[in-house]
């Protein structure tokens, strides 16, 4: 299925429902349906056809869900580049996912100055919400179209989006996700357009260019969903398109919600319509989430955990609104207190496993690797047979996490294989002792590293940021508080303490910085 007629069936359903609101306006279903023809038509004009890619370098904007649109109607593949990028590393995604035409924003143009005698194969370059001296400007493709339909006969297993994982190394990897793929996530997991219910209201302040953005553009088009878009986030503008365009439903990541809940003028926002908050696309501190089943359920606002991977098409677990509710017996809010550090139960769309270094699948609380298997599973990494080839065998895409499933078929998500710690023969998972020292009334954050020792061969190293209190707890406190939770020998060797982890747009820590920068035994103090 071309993902085109996502558009066209809500288009004819509920063509005088609003589609997408932003900074540049609103559209109604039919008024979206409309300019994507233009573009089409537009793009047609220019050469662009399938096996070609459109790379877009922008804020979020309208303007984003009519470019892919379009660009799917003509096959040709969807390239949002992360705008947060440096220049080499956007210099490295336009050429190896081969853009040959690129739309960008005018706060970005200053770069493409920078880098334009690198990229050889761009051929067009359209100035999104400007005319750029000596090139096209996006409002000139469209108004000089026609709105006539385009549609393009496709395989499922064409590509129709290249995503870049969020860069926490140098040189990021495109994800090559197809029509299949785009099509299972939405098909499966959404109902289509409905004239008759009242029209949800989604709010999407998560980048496009992130999996969680490009998914939720698309499920919300296919729902006939009104998609709210914000160029960038702050928690006043989150707030205030919440209540001006009753907004009921909103994903956020856990940076986000935690600014969110800390804003000074929180109280003065009724949210009367909000209906769920999803959270995900980092790991959710504890005390956070549990601040956030405070705060929300109790005004009527349900919170739901999503855990998935780019190269799975986005979501695979959901932790519910049920689950976030501590409303029952004190057995049943402490066994829903301990659910919350997990990412819930398996979308039934795909079949999620953790397998041993053999392959046998584990079960019980048996710790091992995360794999996914289904349509949802991407075609591989652009251009790069050696990592697709590590990720994907036997049928399974090898994520990389380390997990295990209760017996209530909840899961765990205990660590990363390249975070795991090897000492004296012991494997230790770094996100459990992360767990304990956050729990600490004393650490704000905590992040756990590995560093080479003669004796052990490898030692837990802490790198923690002190807590709001007055008096910072000692390192010898500490590792007696770790010990009092965990086996002795998963307590840090070594502690060093910070002002902040370093993190990335999305609020997930840079191992690899950390890394780099503490990686040294001698470095902190041995507890």
């Amino acid at each position: 299925m071309n993902t085109a007629e996502f558009l066209t069936i809500s288009a004819a359903i509920v063509p005088d429902r609003d589609a997408v609101v932003g900074a540049s306006g609103r559209l109604t279903y039919a008024g979206l349906q409309s300019r994507v023809n233009q573009l089409a038509n537009g793009l047609q004009g220019l050469g662009v056809s399938k096996g070609q890619n459109v790379g877009v370098m922008a804020v979020n904007s309208p303007e984003f869900v009519e470019i892919y649109y379009a660009t799917a109607s003509v096959g040709a593949t969807f390239v949002p580049l992360n705008f947060r990028a440096k220049t080499e590393e956007l210099t490295h995604m336009v050429n190896e996912a081969d853009v040959s035409t690129l739309i960008i924003g005018e706060r970005y143009w200053p770069i493409y100055e920078q880098i334009k005698g690198e990229l050889p194969g761009v051929e067009h370059v359209i100035g999104l919400d400007f005319a750029p001296d000596g090139a096209t400007s996006y409002e000139a493709l469209i108004e000089g179209n026609e709105d006539i339909p385009v549609f393009t006969d496709v395989d499922d297993s064409d590509p129709t989006l290249l995503i870049y994982t969020s860069g926490t190394t140098s040189l990021p990897k495109g994800v090559v996700l197809s029509y299949q793929a785009l099509t299972a996530l939405v098909v499966n997991t959404q109902a289509p357009a409905d004239p008759v219910s009242d029209q949800e209201v989604v709010l999407v302040s998560a980048p496009f260019f992130h999996i969680a953005g490009a998914t939720t553009m698309m499920s919300s088009v296919f729902s006939g969903r009104r998609l709210v878009v914000l160029p960038q986030f702050t928690p006043e503008t989150w707030l205030d398109a919440v209540d001006t365009e009753g907004v009921t439903h909103a994903f956020v990541v856990p940076t986000m919600l935690k600014r969110l809940m800390e804003y000074e003028d929180f109280e003065k926002y009724s949210l009367k319509t909000l209906q769920l908050i999803t959270y995900g696309a980092a790991p959710m501190p504890y005390d956070v989430v549990r601040a956030a089943v405070d705060i929300f359920p109790p005004r009527g606002i349900g919170l739901l955990n999503a855990y998935g991977q780019t190269e799975a098409t986005g979501s695979l677990t959901y932790l519910g609104p049920d689950d976030h509710h501590l409303n029952g017996t004190p057995e049943e809010n402490e066994k829903k207190i301990q659910r919350l550090r997990s990412v819930g139960k398996t979308m039934p769309d795909v079949d999620v496993a953790i397998l041993a270094p053999d392959g046998r699948r584990l079960s019980g609380d048996e710790e091992g690797e995360i794999c996914i298997a289904g349509d949802r599973v991407m075609k591989g990494y652009n251009k790069r047979e050696d990592d697709t080839e590590a990720a994907i065998h036997d049928g399974w895409l090898h994520t990389g996490d380390v997990g295990k499933i209760d017996e209530d078929g909840y899961l765990f998500i205990t660590g990363r294989l390249k975070d795991m710690i090897i000492r004296g023969g012991e494997n230790i998972s770094t996100a459990e002792i992360e767990h304990v020292l956050e729990d600490h009334p004393g650490i704000a954050e905590a992040a756990v590293i590995g560093v080479k020792d003669n004796d052990w061969g490898e030692v837990v190293k802490a790198i923690v940021v002190a807590g709001p209190r007055e008096e910072t707890p000692s390192e010898d406190d500490l590792t007696d508080y770790v010990k009092s939770r965990l086996a002795s020998y998963k307590a840090p060797a070594i502690y060093q303490w910070i002002d902040e982890l370093p993190k990335n747009h999305l609020g997930k820590v840079l191992k690899t910085d950390l890394r780099d920068l503490y990686g040294q035994p001698t470095e902190g103090t041995t507890a």
